[in-house]
């Protein structure tokens, strides 16, 4: 196997690092891990470690902003995220999925000024049968998007502009104020719209369900695992803005089979998780004493 392939190999997952972290480091890591013996194979113990470390790094970096505003932030994307993905499922107008994307955008770049006009449209559009009655869903109003019957099934439209509104009202006076967030985050609208248009898959199918489900729980896991590196609370504020207004539903409306207790129990057991590790006293060192 060639010294180049491995190098290449080991510099794609460097890329697990902050790019300050790699810009700094990157070169003394890739000869270490090369260690003079080029043509070697990568080795997947190293592979992992990068990962690993990079993981840490990119969690440590992260404490470098507000807490609250940047849990805030990643609260929010992954509302507006699932409200794309659901509004790919349920075949909305491209009128609507242009909205929801650009609150995603908005939300990935860190743009609060943005943010609330298109959150306060996407809630006010999916609550308008609440707020306006059935009529307001009729023809033309479907270029809106999908509406919701149930104040419950609005929770997180609520918390989708409160936490817009907020950010807005905290901006400093530049025009920018939260951190842009790694383009990857798409992947979970690109996964509904190929589970939705895949051929013999059934709309809201058991493989749908399944990827929603192990996406939810590996970025929770995720989360848990951010906060026992860098004990910020930032990632349990993003996890209980996400899992808690959903959680209004099972609460009012207990499920009728134990899948999706089971769901539910694992969603609050992670968000548990995170606040517990978030708020958990580190060991002080030791002190030596003085012979």
């Amino acid at each position: 196997m060639s010294g180049a392939f491995t190098e290449r190999w080991y510099r794609l997952f460097l890329r697990a690092f902050p790019p300050g972290h790699r810009a700094e480091y990157g070169a003394e890591v890739i000869g270490t891990l090369l260690n003079g013996t080029p043509r070697r194979a990568p080795s997947l113990r190293e592979t992992a470690g990068l990962l690993t470390a990079g993981f840490a790094a990119r969690a440590r970096a992260a404490t470098a902003a507000p807490w609250w505003a940047d849990g805030l932030q990643l609260g929010l994307l992954t509302l507006a995220l699932a409200n794309m993905a659901y509004g790919i499922a349920d075949h909305s107008s491209p009128w609507w999925l242009a909205v929801s994307a650009a609150l995603v955008a908005a939300l990935l770049r860190g743009w609060a000024m943005a943010t609330l006009p298109l959150a306060l449209l996407v809630a006010l559009s999916t609550g308008r049968a609440m707020l306006l009655g059935t009529q307001a869903t009729s023809s033309p109003s479907q270029i809106l998007g999908p509406a919701n019957h149930d104040w419950v099934s609005l929770a997180p439209y609520g918390v989708l502009t409160i936490g817009a509104v907020a950010l807005a009202a905290s901006r400093p006076a530049g025009p920018r104020r939260l951190r842009a967030r790694p383009l990857w985050w798409l992947f979970i609208p690109a996964a509904s719209f190929a589970l939705t248009y895949m051929p013999g898959n059934h709309e809201y199918g058991e493989t749908w369900q399944l990827v929603r489900a192990g996406t939810e729980g590996a970025l929770l896991l995720a989360g848990v695992l951010a906060t026992a590196i860098a004990r910020s609370p930032r990632w349990a504020l993003a996890a209980a803005i996400y899992v808690l207004p959903g959680a209004a539903s099972p609460l009012t409306n207990p499920p009728s089979n134990g899948q999706d207790t089971g769901y539910w129990l694992t969603l609050v057991g992670l968000l548990l998780a995170m606040v517990a590790t978030a708020w958990r006293p580190q060991p002080l060192p030791e002190r030596r004493q003085p012979r």
